[in-house]
């Protein structure tokens, strides 16, 4: 953690640093790659005039560049200059790389747009999506966004941990996800920019996996034959589009065991979609039984209905190439550390791979198109 460095207020140089360090690009030549990072960050330090930095007894000045934009991003925040902060790092996110800085005593959480992502995450309208779900109450209040960086500064939630696994056969916890769904879904006035289907968003990973020539299973042609053959039935069917957050993993849900409350936050593949392909991702991301999906249809909808549950199937099938094939884009460009795509996507194919073998595919698919059952 890097503690006690004061943002000035105006960006003046530091008298009295080495001219070596003036002379940046000499330097570079010289020492290369290595001592680039740690340069840049006393640099940067020079150009925006920094007081003191002290870093922890056993922190280096050695910076990687997800830092580098962190410091950059904290320049821009014009309440924050001037005043005296911290930062460390947040781990568990797989997209983005987190901080906490804390400001004078106010801790904020910030997201730096994760290398490669601008290629499938709108970020405008992944602050839409905050906005709406700050205004619902089941998201944190959004403090700050860097449009041109598509940096989101958001309040930092203490006192609320991660869900688990484990949470989900909380029934408390279980119907209070429902009920945060729900809300998101009805807001009222609730429309985001962009509007896609799960069969636009699945393809897009598919298509820009092949362009990256990122790993492809052998299965590929059976995935991409189930992509149409769903999405024939449900435009059959219809889709009803509402803000849809996309992206259920269970720590993107935090949890405040003393209120309690409950927060979903990560809004970057939000998008106006079907209110079944958030089920999906919800059932999918944690790992549901069939009991409770059929639980889950109960609780939103007041009532079991059959047509829902068979979107619901179906889409968990998607849902499974999508994630796989966004494990392998960001296998082969995230900068985020300790975290195995690969062994992401293998759980999702292992389990695609029994879905795509259930015998009520081709009622499902039947039900959706309003043909014969028999």
């Amino acid at each position: 953690m890097h503690q006690g460095f004061r943002c000035p207020p105006n960006p003046n140089l530091v008298a009295g640093l080495p001219s070596i360090l003036i002379d940046k690009g000499n330097f570079e030549k010289v020492l290369g790659d290595f001592w680039r990072r740690k340069v840049n960050l006393l640099y940067f330090l020079m150009l925006i005039g920094t007081q003191t930095l002290h870093p922890s007894r056993n922190q280096s000045f050695m910076t990687d560049q997800n830092e580098e934009d962190l410091l950059h991003c904290i320049h821009q925040i014009e309440d924050w200059q001037g005043k005296k902060l911290h930062y460390e790092r947040v781990t568990g996110g797989i997209t983005n790389p987190n901080w906490k800085v804390v400001v004078e005593g106010q801790a904020y959480f910030v997201k730096i747009p994760g290398k490669g992502t601008e290629a499938f995450i709108d970020r405008r309208n992944a602050h839409a999506a905050s906005l709406i779900a700050a205004r619902a109450g089941i998201g944190p209040r959004v403090c700050y966004f860097l449009d041109d960086k598509g940096v989101e500064v958001q309040e930092w939630l203490d006192g609320y941990r991660p869900l688990n696994f484990g949470d989900v056969y909380n029934p408390k916890i279980f119907t209070a996800m429902v009920e945060n769904i729900r809300k998101f879904h009805q807001n009222p006035g609730g429309s985001l920019p962009l509007t896609q289907t799960p069969f636009e968003q699945t393809r897009i990973w598919i298509r820009l996996a092949k362009e990256q020539k990122s790993y492809l299973p052998p299965e590929m042609p059976r995935m991409e034959w189930l992509v149409d053959q769903i999405e024939e039935a449900v435009l059959v069917a219809g889709i009803n589009f509402v803000p849809c957050h996309n992206d259920y993993w269970t720590a993107n849900y935090l949890y405040n065991e003393n209120t309690p409350d409950l927060k979903l936050i990560d809004y970057e593949y939000a998008a106006m979609s079907d209110e079944c392909w958030d089920f999906a991702d919800i059932s999918t991301g944690n790992y549901f039984t069939e009991g409770m999906d059929v639980a889950w249809i109960r609780h939103y909808n007041g009532t079991y209905d059959e047509m829902k549950f068979a979107r619901f199937k179906l889409y968990k099938i998607l849902k499974d190439i999508a994630w796989s094939m966004w494990s392998l884009l960001q296998a082969r460009n995230s900068t985020v550390q300790d975290f195995d795509y690969y062994n992401w996507f293998g759980s999702k194919m292992a389990r695609l791979r029994q879905n795509w073998n259930d015998p009520r595919m081709d009622y499902w698919l039947n039900l959706l198109k309003g043909g014969s059952i028999f």
